[in-house]
């Protein structure tokens, strides 16, 4: 599916502001039998006619209600439509929160977030390796400030052996970007992939839970002080196929298969006996399109904030190319906004756009890095976007087979092989700065 641009209009965008109530590197596709890398799927486009922006929201916490108005334009196989709505609600009475107001200049994508009211925080997967490369050390450190690790927190990184935790590459990770003033998301306690094998072939409801309570207690325990924000599981849901379409139903996991349905509200408790304080998240691909996924995973959050299980929010990975299709800004913005409608942070937790194969052009690659991340930025509830990787040349998508790379670099990043900022950096910095 091809969209055109999604437009934002910034007058409509200041009038929101001021006169409505509104307000995984390449070790991504490591387990043994896994579909996909964390985000190793990516999104596909509805099909069909226009799709609209909408905004309305409700707070999240109980301190009351948030509010926000958007437009959004998308156009496939047909003209598009723009609408904008607002609304307040919440528990506990009605506070509106203000739209997200640009900073007036930038140097960089981490100066745009930090500058803009309320701030979003820009992050990257960051490696281990990377971190041997003074120039990639000095690029993330300058534009980033949120830091999820690319795969050195995954499970059979930390726990190769039962009970056994290997801390040293987490670490270094984590000391590096609090050296730099960067937050740190936890990436991830339950996830069906990278797995080490005593994990993935254990079997019963008693063990799998013992291990699952033993592995997020010590991860967590071990970060605590150090960090506040966790994808606590991970791609739960499986498709026929990676777009999204296709038969949506709990992914076979070893933790589906011993615990059913169950495993997802008891590993968010788990979480949040350890912390209290945390921002705990749900991650997922596929889920920024219209499509039959993004539709079972809404409901399947929206069924769990109602029994009240402990989820902050849900990042959207926007990986997008193939072996997915593509998710517009109207799209994008559509999904955003109604997980945020559950009282619900959202994120762009693990974004690339892949060239690879020649699906998507050149001109489509700008387009959706500049619609994306606008329909992220003018949303208050939206409080983060991560780039998957630094540069071109180190991004996970280059090895992955089904990528279609074939040995090329799939160019999905904001910077080249030497560092360089790219036209997709400029396209994104211009969404910040709300142009």
């Amino acid at each position: 599916m091809r969209t055109t641009s999604l437009t934002f209009l910034f007058s409509a965008f200041l009038c929101a502001a001021g006169c409505s109530d509104g307000g995984d590197g390449a070790g991504e596709t490591g387990g043994a039998g896994a579909t996909s890398g964390s985000g190793g799927a990516g999104a596909t486009s509805g099909s069909g006619g226009a799709t609209t922006g909408t905004s309305a929201t409700t707070g999240s916490g109980s301190g009351g209600a948030a509010a926000s108005t958007s437009s959004a334009t998308s156009g496939s196989g047909g003209g598009a439509t723009t609408s904008t709505s607002s609304a307040t609600s919440g528990s506990g009475g009605s506070s509106p929160a203000p739209a997200r107001v640009p900073a007036a200049s930038a140097s960089t994508l981490r100066e745009a977030g930090e500058k803009a009211n309320p701030p979003l925080l820009i992050g990257a997967a960051i490696s281990g390796g990377g971190l041997n490369d003074n120039n990639y050390k000095r690029v993330a450190a300058a534009e980033h400030n949120y830091v999820t690790a690319e795969n050195e927190m995954k499970w059979d990184a930390l726990e190769p052996n039962p009970g056994q935790f290997s801390w040293g590459a987490a670490d270094n990770i984590v000391n590096w970007a609090r050296s730099n003033n960067m937050k740190v998301k936890g990436h991830t306690l339950v996830w069906h992939s990278q797995l080490p094998g005593w994990m993935n072939s254990m079997t019963g409801a008693t063990q799998v839970e013992q291990a699952m309570r033993r592995h997020i207690e010590n991860v967590m325990g071990h970060f605590k002080d150090r960090l506040n924000h966790w994808d606590v599981v991970n791609e739960a849901v499986l498709t026929d196929s990676d777009t999204g379409v296709g038969n949506p139903r709990m992914r076979p996991t070893v933790f589906f298969n011993a615990l059913g349905e169950r495993y997802l509200d008891l590993a968010f408790q788990i979480a949040r006996e350890q912390d209290p304080t945390a921002k705990l998240y749900y991650n997922d691909y596929s889920i920024d399109a219209r499509n039959e996924k993004a539709d079972f995973v809404y409901e399947m959050v929206k069924g769990m904030v109602e029994r009240g299980v402990p989820i902050d929010g849900v990042g959207l990975q926007m990986h997008i190319g193939p072996p997915n299709n593509e998710a517009g800004g109207a799209d994008v913005a559509y999904n955003l906004r109604r997980f945020a409608d559950l009282g619900l942070e959202v994120l762009i937790s693990e974004m690339d756009i892949n060239r690879c194969g020649d699906v998507v052009t050149a001109d489509e690659q700008l387009t959706y890095y500049h619609d994306i991340v606008e329909a992220c930025f003018v949303m208050p509830e939206c409080v983060g976007i991560t780039f998957w990787g630094i540069n071109d040349g180190r991004s996970w998508l280059n090895s992955w087979s089904t990528a279609r790379c074939n040995g090329r670099s799939s160019e999905s990043l904001l910077f080249n092989d030497q560092y360089q900022k790219k036209e997709t950096y400029n396209r994104v910095m211009d969404a910040l700065l709300g142009r």
